[in-house]
């Protein structure tokens, strides 16, 4: 049976040295960075969560209490979903989890420092580590679908009062590299088509680029979503159009940052025409989707 427990029953609980198994759901980190005193950590996220909480007791009637960071997250009741469908019959969650536990003054063990759970961005100029990022592509007809990636050559982000206001990257198109196919000979002749000026005329345009015009924070983004929305100029073959684009901005470590962005665009307007079916008629197998996606991550030094 699982039932909400507050932190004031617990602390009763663990005063009359009832026989408790108290749990920590959070990852490690957390839990060496402070909990309640007695617990155990058995991380919800690890793929041998049951077996961890099997090494801290077998015991199907045991009385388990299982917190998270607060009541905003479920991984305690997730925890709890998954324990009770293997037998356990006497689980708790504690309201409010440790964030309400501390906060109303109870005691925690401090082992190590306070995590950091929203470090802002550092002020500079934040050089990108180009051997880290990357451009990922997937082209695709109505049969089948091609990807690889593209090399970031150069480029930089700009903070300013915690804000980006300013940056830009660079792209090797002489270095588009296909990752599907298998057989040499057909990896190396989709290379050197997209090379051609069948598609991206890399002799001749060494470079792409991007360069941001403006760029603002999502309110209201949780984690792993999208918590910016970029406007900038893309430049590929001497021709530049805007683009909007929702990416998720993170501080890194030692002041760096990291960047995921995924778009697509209209390959055409910028004078990729080969296959598109708004430009030539009767195609056949040489249809190819106008649509381009692109999957960027970027990190700095």
């Amino acid at each position: 049976m699982n039932n909400k427990i507050s932190c004031k029953e617990l602390y009763q609980w663990i005063t009359d040295g009832r026989t408790i198994f108290i749990i920590d759901t959070l990852p490690p980190e957390f839990y060496e960075s402070r909990h309640i005193p007695g617990a155990r950590n058995a991380c919800i996220y690890e793929m041998n969560f049951l077996d961890t909480v099997q090494e801290i007791t077998t015991d199907k009637n045991a009385c388990i209490v299982l917190y998270d960071s607060s009541d905003r997250s479920r991984a305690s009741a997730w925890a709890a979903e998954k324990l009770s469908a293997i037998g356990f019959k006497q689980i708790h969650e504690l309201s409010g989890g440790i964030e309400e536990w501390e906060g109303t003054g109870y005691p925690v063990n401090v082992v190590g420092p306070e995590l950091e759970e929203e470090p802002a961005l550092s002020d500079g100029v934040h050089p990108i580590a180009c051997e880290r990022s990357r451009l990922e592509w997937t082209g695709r007809n109505v049969f089948k679908k091609h990807f690889g990636t593209i090399a970031v050559s150069g480029g930089e982000i700009t903070v300013k009062d915690n804000e980006i206001t300013g940056g830009s990257i660079t792209l090797d198109m002489q270095t588009i590299k296909n990752c599907d196919l298998q057989n040499q000979d057909e990896n190396s002749l989709l290379i050197r088509h997209l090379k051609s000026d069948d598609f991206f005329a890399a002799e001749r345009f060494p470079t792409a680029r991007f360069d941001l015009l403006e760029c603002g924070i999502l309110v209201g983004a949780t984690l792993g979503s999208p918590n910016y929305f970029i406007k900038g100029k893309l430049t590929l073959k001497e021709i530049t159009k805007e683009v909007a684009i929702p990416a998720i901005i993170v501080p890194g470590e030692n002041g760096s940052i990291s960047a995921q962005a995924c778009f697509d665009i209209d390959r055409t307007e910028w004078g990729v025409c080969y296959g598109s079916g708004k430009l030539f008629e009767r195609l056949g197998m040489h249809l190819v989707n106008d649509t381009i996606s692109l999957e960027l991550f970027i990190t700095t030094t």
